[in-house]
């Protein structure tokens, strides 16, 4: 008797590659939603000033940033920040006379849960070494040369206080963050790298009282009165955050550097979503 021909069945995939394609997305996946749920433990920040293109803080209700721009000379350029194209602020100024130095300002006036108590996270840079000091962060509203600055050794330095081990280069962008306590405790890092521990009350604003009535953070320019005027480098900022109360090591540590997905967040994402458009393809 003939046998009856069989008829191939038609060529599928091995249901292994499919499953195994499935259990790469669902890891890719995995990962990416714990690095998110990473991202969501942070600390949340009062106001986040990202310059694309605007001084208006990301957050609704926060303040915009003040430009301390007396040359007209600042600018919203294209910079590579960290590896990766982006939009910031110039403040582009002169040293002397001291009114002709740029920068930013803010009021925190009722924005702290204790008016000392702040942390402000920035990444910057300045172009060139001026040999002497570089002014970052003063809450005086320029009324006192007691400020947080780059010293003439490039150090971070709350002066007139004690400085830091790392060494800051120009021309090259870096993360700067400084917490206070409120209670005369300060804390600097860089690239979040812890510098220095300080009992002082310079970065208070209670320390200058009715000098500084809208409790001013004023960023890169430095005292207009007092002793030692001039102490400014043009400069590129990409990100302030300020954030209430002070932050631990821990969560400065932690801090992105940017507002920009990490490269390999959105490399996860691309894995899990190519794995899957491949399954869906070999099920077909």
């Amino acid at each position: 008797m003939w046998q009856a021909l069989q008829r191939p069945s038609p060529l599928r995939p091995e249901r292994s590659n499919v499953k195994l394609l499935h259990a790469l997305a669902r890891l890719c996946t995995g990962i990416t939603l714990l690095a998110s749920a990473q991202a969501f433990a942070l600390p949340t920040p009062l106001a986040t000033w990202n310059f694309n293109g605007t001084l208006a803080a990301a957050e609704a209700g926060a303040p915009a940033l003040t430009a301390i721009d007396p040359l007209g000379a600042n600018a919203f350029v294209t910079d590579m920040v960290f590896g990766v194209s982006q939009t910031v602020y110039q403040f582009n100024g002169n040293a002397l006379p001291a009114n002709q130095q740029a920068g930013l300002s803010v009021s925190t006036n009722g924005l702290l849960t204790a008016p000392n108590a702040y942390t402000v996270d920035m990444i910057f840079k300045f172009n060139v070494d001026n040999g002497s000091w570089k002014s970052i962060l003063n809450a005086s509203d320029r009324t006192s040369d007691n400020a947080f600055y780059v010293s003439p050794g490039n150090k971070l330095q709350v002066y007139p206080v004690a400085d830091g081990p790392s060494t800051f280069t120009f021309g090259d962008y870096h993360r700067i963050s400084l917490t206070n306590n409120g209670a005369g405790h300060v804390t600097a890092y860089f690239d979040g790298i812890f510098q220095f521990d300080l009992l002082t009350t310079v970065m208070d604003f209670s320390t200058y009282g009715a000098a500084n009535p809208d409790h001013l953070l004023t960023f890169f320019a430095d005292n207009l009165f007092d002793g030692g005027q001039g102490e400014f480098v043009s400069g590129s900022v990409a990100q302030i955050r300020l954030y209430d109360g002070e932050l631990s090591g821990g969560d400065v540590g932690e801090l992105p550097n940017g507002s920009l997905p990490e490269p390999g967040t959105l490399l996860l994402v691309g894995l899990s979503l190519t794995a899957l458009a491949r399954a869906r393809r070999l099920r077909l």
